[in-house]
């Protein structure tokens, strides 16, 4: 399986710059996830990549290959749209094998891959019903089975999991990632749940305003956020404002409202001058609440309101500086109306520095 190079890709619509030099990497036999907000240009760059659209600029490259202007049906790269463009009058064995002939696949040999690719899907004993008869999962199982009768060097996957319910969303999830290990498949993914791209990826993109802002292991993202945007984006982080006083070797200590914190730079690489702003992240689920805490990145306060959720329960927890943090508690007690005060902490390695 070749892997995917984008770079510095661009795109207009009349006035609005939709890519505006896109960067992306997506290593063979593996499931890239690519989130953003809306309008951020993530179906324009599949449609650039599948050759539904020519680029303005940049170039697509396969495995060291240019392949930006190629024809569509020469690039061995299949599309399942957010729509699943399924076909009414056709059985789901027909839909799966629709298309291969125009690839110069054989009938009996076209009729084969559908019948395998819908096995791989577990969607074999619905072959000969039709579409309308299927529920929304079901006919996504549809479409991708169609994509990958098709053997695709690259499998891109336009919002697979909307519209789907729960159950639904978590069973496509595990196939998919199910199909990559076992088939090698390289999949590059589109998807609008945050979450949904944390679980399944092996690579996390995020993009904005036309251009891939960070990439890399899912839980370096998550962990390690670019700057405050991306760390919003990907969940729920406390930020407060500090002042820079020590930085070395990767680390910072800074001086905030709630005292003095120590933690790990984001991007070692671009480290803050002794002196300057820098922006301190914390996950609620980092924080932890003691009443005798260690002695650094301790923040003494009370729970003033908590949202139970069963398995946990997030707490607003209200300091003597006036920030309320937000802290995730799994296994959650009773805390609000406590007339004990208590401490939140954080471990340094969870005490993020953004620069940006």
């Amino acid at each position: 399986m070749p892997t995917l190079s984008v770079t510095g890709l661009r795109r207009r619509f009349g006035s609005a710059e939709v890519l505006a030099g896109a960067d992306l990497e997506v290593p063979a036999g593996t499931l890239t996830c690519l989130v953003g907000p809306s309008g951020s240009g993530k179906t324009t760059l599949l449609k650039i990549l599948a050759g539904k659209l020519d680029p303005e600029g940049g170039k697509v490259l396969l495995d060291g290959r240019d392949w930006s202007f190629t024809p569509p049906a020469k690039r061995g790269i299949a599309m399942v749209m957010q729509n699943h463009a399924l076909f009414p009058h056709l059985s789901v064995l027909e839909n799966a094998a629709f298309g291969l002939e125009e690839l110069g696949v054989a009938p009996a040999e076209a009729a084969r891959r559908a019948d395998e690719a819908l096995r791989w899907v577990g969607a074999a004993e619905w072959a000969a019903r039709r579409p309308q008869e299927l529920s929304g999962g079901q006919q996504q199982r549809i479409a991708l089975a169609r994509a990958l009768a098709q053997h695709p060097s690259l499998l891109l996957l336009d919002e697979p999991l909307s519209n789907l319910d729960a159950a639904s969303r978590l069973e496509l999830r595990s196939m998919l990632r199910r199909l990559v290990r076992e088939k090698g498949l390289t999949v590059l993914c589109v998807l609008h749940d945050q979450k949904d791209a944390l679980a399944m990826a092996d690579r996390l993109g995020v993009m904005r305003g036309g251009k891939i802002i960070q990439a890399g292991l899912p839980i370096d993202v998550y962990r390690r956020p670019a700057d405050s945007w991306t760390a919003t984006f990907l969940g729920m982080a406390n930020l407060f404002k500090g002042k820079v006083l020590q930085v070395g070797a990767g680390e910072f200590i800074a001086e905030t409202a709630l005292g003095e914190v120590r933690g790990a730079l984001a991007t070692p690489s671009a480290a803050p001058a002794v002196g300057s702003a820098i922006t301190v992240c914390i996950r609620p689920e980092c924080l932890h609440l003691d009443a005798m805490p260690p002695e650094e990145n301790a923040f003494k306060g009370k729970v003033v309101d908590s949202l139970f959720q069963g398995d946990h329960a997030l707490h607003d927890f209200a300091t003597p500086s006036g920030v309320v943090l937000k802290v995730a508690e799994f296994n959650p007690r009773q805390r609000v109306g406590s007339k004990a005060s208590w401490f939140a902490w954080a471990e340094p390695e969870d005490v993020v520095g953004l620069v940006s």
